[in-house]
């Protein structure tokens, strides 16, 4: 009897939570301005539902809302909205199930929105764009360099009108030389890089309001990690710089994608120690000389917008080596 109560119950629950979600992906399908909302809210009726009973359940609900919304929306677009609030909703379901540290969480949660995010790339351009990655971005590349072009001719233009010299204005030719060195190669070595700062952004926001919602729910999650406390591991670290080693071994044979793997893995690198150095500065200016969050926001803002912010990748792989904040459980052991 028992058991047939709480099937009754799981099912009732997935039952409306899979309404709810459905009305969610409904709102934001006809409402573009609130699809980021959206997408912050969605994964927080799939872990209440992986908290309260099992991923059976919860898989079931998320198949039965897409079902739910195909009727009256467009199909593909139910699934492409259902790959992050289930992937993402899933991982904090667990960790919250488990009572996983904000460090953890954060983790798995980043990868979540990295799997999600490559998912819903491939999914994208499979049927909706129906197009390959590179026809794709070579498309909007050259859509994009013309319009760059034409905002600089236009800017001539104004300029010429106020009596400045053509010697004057070539600065301003500088730019046709930036635009047209822009190449597919580089948008998509870029792509690991952009997709890791996107996930890691999406982590975090998740993260607070997931946290906020679920705490008026009695669900407890630790209070989210400062990033004053994020670190790059040395397991971590070493496996990164192994990856650009490889590619850079790849490209001196000229083996096919070595090129594309140095270039892809230097960026990523490169961001991960920036990100790094950044959290390193940032508990030394908060913890060690105790300035205040505006000033310390406003100091890293300034610097890492200047030619200044190469020193933080410096900061951030000593950090890694060395561990100066005592972060890393699997760091070298100093006498």
């Amino acid at each position: 009897m028992k058991n047939k109560n709480y099937s009754t119950k799981a099912i009732v629950e997935a039952s409306l939570i899979s309404v709810i979600i459905s009305m969610i992906m409904i709102i934001t399908g006809y409402l573009p301005f609130v699809s980021f909302i959206g997408t912050l809210i969605l994964p927080i009726p799939v872990a209440i539902l992986y908290i309260r009973h099992n991923k059976k359940i919860t898989i079931t609900a998320i198949f039965l809302s897409i079902i739910l919304t195909s009727l009256v929306f467009n199909p593909i677009m139910a699934i492409y909205a259902a790959i992050t609030c289930s992937i993402i909703g899933i991982v904090i379901g667990y960790c919250v199930k488990k009572d996983k540290r904000s460090s953890i969480t954060l983790l798995y949660l980043t990868i979540g929105c990295t799997m999600a995010n490559i998912l819903k790339i491939v999914f994208s351009l499979s049927f909706i764009a129906k197009v390959n990655l590179v026809d794709f971005m070579y498309k909007n590349l050259e859509l994009t360099k013309q319009s760059m072009k034409s905002s600089v001719d236009q800017a001539k233009n104004i300029y010429l009108q106020k009596g400045i010299t053509p010697e004057q204005l070539k600065l301003i030719d500088k730019n046709y030389e930036m635009i047209n060195k822009l190449d597919v190669a580089l948008f998509l070595a870029i792509i690991p890089a952009g997709i890791f700062v996107f996930s890691l952004v999406s982590a975090y926001l998740n993260y607070i309001v997931s946290r906020a919602v679920l705490s008026k729910l009695n669900y407890k999650m630790a209070e989210i990690l400062p990033f004053s406390r994020v670190y790059v591991s040395n397991i971590v670290g070493a496996v990164l710089i192994g990856i650009v080693c490889i590619g850079i071994i790849l490209a001196s044979k000229k083996i096919t994608g070595g090129e594309y793997i140095q270039n892809s893995s230097q960026y990523l690198v490169q961001l991960v120690f920036i990100i790094n150095g950044l959290a390193a500065s940032t508990y030394f200016l908060r913890v060690k000389k105790n300035l205040s969050k505006p000033v310390v926001l406003l100091i890293l803002c300034l610097t890492a917008l200047s030619p200044l912010r190469s020193i933080y990748f410096s900061i951030g792989l000593m950090e890694m080596a060395f561990d100066f904040r005592k972060l890393d459980p699997y760091r070298i052991k100093r006498k």
